[in-house]
């Protein structure tokens, strides 16, 4: 099987006052990262997808890796029940953003940016009270099993780097198409910002056409477009922005106002399912979160923020 080779950039994460259950280790083991997912039948599905993708050499070098390892129900989960239709050059990508250059201890995790050995997608990791997450749906559930050349955590979803950004995920939803007309309608910073948000990535709150149909009542459609009040739509429209990715699973550590790439702030409520408050709007239920992106993360709401 011809070697492949990684250039691999180093990756530390800290954290103080976390832990998961972690396995029993400490004593020198003999098993590479290979040797524990083919010897567990639970990462059958794993190992077929990195023996496809002629990656299995290149977890048995010296390392170190971290290594989060979907399970075969992870890959049900996520809709890959057969990797038939799937060539080396897809599965890669995905292989490949599950593996952090350096051992990675669960007691070593905070929140953040994670490097990958997929140079063109990152992940981003959520620590709370219930846990540690990916991207805000993919759920760590088995922690630090131990191998010669890095560990190995066990995760419920496959993670799938995104591919669209975040106005071609808006323009490819029918929820959000008078969120789109507005958009094109005001200022296009709103949509240049959307298109080509920073490194650090952007999150939207957006509310669906059903949200925007309520808040016609009151504000007419005809009353936002006119250009007497392009500025008025242009910071509606940038109060529903926050700056960075903020996953779901963050949520629970944010206290306080939050700012957006307006000049007002909201907050989060989460004391009855998770809301967003705006100063003039009042509450507004996140309905469906973290659709990812690649410069940020989507969460749909069900009401227009007002600021």
């Amino acid at each position: 099987m011809k070697k492949k080779s990684f250039k691999l950039h180093l990756f530390a994460l800290l954290l103080t006052g976390f832990t998961f259950t972690s396995c029993e280790e400490d004593e020198p083991k003999t098993t590479n990262i290979v040797d524990v997912a083919t010897s567990n039948p639970q990462f059958s599905t794993l190992t077929a997808a990195l023996t496809k993708a002629e990656l299995v050499s290149a977890l048995q070098g010296t390392g170190p890796f971290t290594v989060f390892a979907p399970n075969n129900d992870a890959f049900t989960k996520a809709g890959i029940t057969s990797l038939s239709g799937l060539t080396k050059e897809a599965l890669t990508p995905i292989l490949t953003s599950h593996v952090l250059a350096g051992k990675v201890k669960a007691a070593d995790v905070k929140s953040g940016k994670a490097t990958t050995l997929n140079a063109n997608n990152n992940i981003y990791l959520s620590v709370n009270t219930t846990g540690v997450y990916i991207n805000g749906n993919i759920k760590v559930v088995s922690t630090d099993l131990d191998a010669s050349n890095g560990v190995v955590h066990v995760i419920d979803n496959v993670i799938v780097p995104p591919s669209k950004n975040l106005v071609e995920i808006a323009i490819g939803n029918p929820n959000f198409s008078e969120l789109v007309s507005l958009v094109t309608a005001a200022d296009p910073s709103v949509a240049a910002a959307l298109t080509a948000a920073s490194q650090n990535g952007l999150t939207v709150f957006a509310p669906t056409n059903a949200a925007f149909t309520e808040l016609y009542k009151t504000t007419p459609k005809a009353s936002l477009l006119s250009p007497a009040n392009k500025t008025l739509l242009t910071n509606v429209l940038l109060y529903h922005v926050v700056p960075g990715r903020v996953f779901s699973t963050d949520l629970p550590n944010v206290s306080g106002d939050v700012a957006t790439a307006f000049t007002e702030k909201v907050k989060f409520d989460l004391s009855s399912g998770a809301k967003i408050i705006g100063k003039r709007s009042g509450s507004s239920n996140i309905t469906s979160a973290n659709l990812l992106a690649t410069n940020g993360v989507i969460h749909v709401i069900d009401k227009v923020l007002l600021p």
